[in-house]
């Protein structure tokens, strides 16, 4: 395969790349913010069931641990999205600047 050839082979790696990686951020996004939707939904219905400060202190802690998880779990899942990323456009890279016969 000459220079051409693995420069145009480049690029169209680099847009699936780009286009996958796209993907999952959106999907994942998606997923995160539906889950955002449903645990404030079922932590706004336990609300008329507070009835001291002891009970809505302990609800909120248990809020804030719930959404922290998520939170973090969401970032993780999109480190592991955008680190597959940089290895594939590595793995790339790598193909399109080896001499053929290497």
């Amino acid at each position: 395969m000459n220079i051409v050839e693995k420069q145009v082979e480049f690029g169209r790696k680099l847009f699936e790349i780009n286009q996958n990686t796209f993907q999952q951020v959106m999907k994942s996004n998606q997923e995160n913010l539906q889950k955002y939707f449903e645990l404030n939904s079922e932590f706004g219905q336990k609300l008329p069931e507070v009835r001291d400060v002891t009970t809505f202190v302990e609800m909120q802690r248990e809020y804030g641990e719930t959404l922290w998880g998520g939170i973090r779990d969401a970032a993780q899942t999109q480190a592991d999205i955008y680190r597959s990323a940089m290895e594939e456009t590595g793995e790339a890279f790598r193909t399109s600047v080896t001499p053929a016969d290497a």
